[in-house]
């Protein structure tokens, strides 16, 4: 191969290289933020309209032959109304229901918002999942990390516990939310990055035979020149004006055949040689995987005095400041570089420094529980609503080390570590609340920011660690 086949080659490969990245790159991080948004999505109705439904008639929901019944179209009317409240927009909402768990470990439909149809699952049908993670996690509301796929199209699941008066969870309301659209809006985004990259490769290889060609001209003219001289012809100069190495060699190379134009007697040949070596560069990658330790900083906050709103206000206005709640809290945690790991009813559970290891995500905790607290008293300022009860947030945070699986698909964190820093997280916040604590954080969480934050010490050691309270304003019911 010619010198200047291979920079011509180099230059398109280097081309092809560069846009392959890019083309990846772009496409992995659109679909993850599109994924991120779709679970956003299908959990944040899932947790705000489980609230909505009433436990104790959906535990009536026995036999198959209710399907139909006054009982049962009550209940259905209810998951209609959610289903049509969020079928619109890039990201519609196709199916709501009810399932609930057997003896024997499977799931049966309970109640379905869909009126008629093949669509429609019927009381007491078992529930068919693909692959073990589409199920729901005990009474656990979750978001399904994968997508599902069948002859309905692509969806993304979220469940929720349904409770009755009593507390005690009856059944899972199930979301799945349309993700054709977004799926068909990657493709076409791919398809347009791989014509601009066929685009990209065209312009570079016209360029590449522009610039090689350029560049190996002189190149050219030196081996002819050489090779003139090898047969004999001292006589000849070679004519370049270049002030580059090519314009120096060729003027050295005038010299030397002044010189052996000099020496008629001798007799013999020169020869030139000129070398260059190209490399190729190759891009490989491994998917190793390992398992880690890595320190999280994990927020439980729980909203006190909210249910009393449902009797005043009504399913429809508690359903709205639900929604408003949540995507308050949802974006005050994900500003503070935080992770929603669930919701339960009012609660919010969040995950600081799950993606690397961030030196400051106890601050940015400590920072998000105040700005939620005061989001949560600006709401209440705007909602203009009377309450018997004070509505307030209880908030336990804490700090420790939880197992990490690392790759180059993503980190993953273990679910039975990451549980067990969330149950203590949780027990912090109940200590708290005996105390009157509307903040209560671990020595972990505090142990490099007590100048930073006004803590004061708990007097408790039930958990084997010192606790701290953090003063926090009151919230205003103006």
């Amino acid at each position: 191969m010619t010198f200047r086949r291979k920079l011509q080659t180099l230059l398109i490969l280097l081309v092809g290289v560069s846009c392959g990245l890019l083309l990846w790159m772009s496409l992995r991080r659109a679909n993850l933020l599109a994924f991120e948004l779709i679970q956003e999505k299908v959990f944040s109705v899932a947790v705000s309209a489980a609230p909505r439904l009433d436990g104790d008639k959906v535990a009536q929901l026995l036999r198959p032959e209710q399907d139909g019944s006054p009982l049962y179209e009550e209940v259905a009317a209810k998951l209609r109304e959610v289903r049509d409240a969020n079928s619109t927009g890039a990201l519609p909402i196709r199916f709501v229901y009810i399932i609930r768990q057997l003896s024997d470990g499977s799931w049966e439909y309970v109640a379905d918002a869909e009126e008629n149809g093949e669509d429609k699952s019927l009381l007491g049908d078992v529930v068919e999942f693909g692959v073990p993670a589409e199920m729901p996690v005990g009474t656990v509301a979750k978001v399904n990390e994968i997508y599902t796929k069948d002859s309905y199209g692509i969806w993304l699941t979220a469940f929720a516990p349904i409770r009755n008066a009593a507390g005690e969870p009856v059944a899972m309301l199930g979301a799945d939310i349309a993700a054709q659209r977004i799926q068909h809006l990657l493709r076409q985004l791919l398809i347009g990055d791989l014509v601009a990259m066929v685009i990209s490769l065209s312009l570079a290889a016209a360029l590449a035979a522009w610039l090689s060609g350029k560049v190996t001209r002189p190149l050219t003219e030196l081996q002819n020149f050489v090779r003139g001289i090898g047969r004999g012809d001292f006589a000849s100069r070679i004519r370049m004006k270049s002030n580059d190495e090519f314009g120096e060699l060729a003027e050295a190379i005038n010299q030397m055949a002044e010189g052996l134009e000099e020496r008629e007697s001798l007799k013999g040949a020169l020869v030139h040689y000129v070398r260059s070596q190209a490399a190729d560069a190759k891009l490989s990658g491994t998917m190793g995987c390992e398992e880690i330790s890595r320190r999280i900083t994990v927020l439980v906050a729980d909203l006190n005095g909210f249910g009393q709103l449902a009797s005043k206000l009504g399913g429809e206005r508690v359903f709205a400041l639900l929604n408003e709640y949540f995507s308050t809290m949802i974006d005050i945690v994900l500003r503070h570089q935080g992770s929603l790991e669930k919701s339960a009813d009012e609660n919010v559970i969040a995950i600081f420094g799950s993606r690397g290891d961030d030196p400051h995500q106890e601050r940015l905790a400590i920072q998000a529980a105040l700005a939620m607290q005061h989001a949560l008293a600006k709401l209440l300022s705007e909602w203009r609503v009377e309450t018997n009860i004070p509505i307030y947030l209880e908030i336990g945070i804490h700090t420790d080390s939880a197992r990490v699986r690392t790759s180059t698909a993503g980190d993953q964190l273990d679910f039975d570590s990451v549980q067990a820093v969330i149950e203590t997280a949780g027990r912090i916040r109940t200590i708290g609340r005996e105390r009157g604590n509307r903040l209560t954080v671990s020595a972990g969480t505090a142990e490099h920011l007590h100048q930073t934050f006004p803590f004061t010490a708990v007097d408790d050691d039930s958990l084997g660690c010192a606790l701290f309270r953090v003063e926090m304003p009151s919230p205003s019911l103006k």
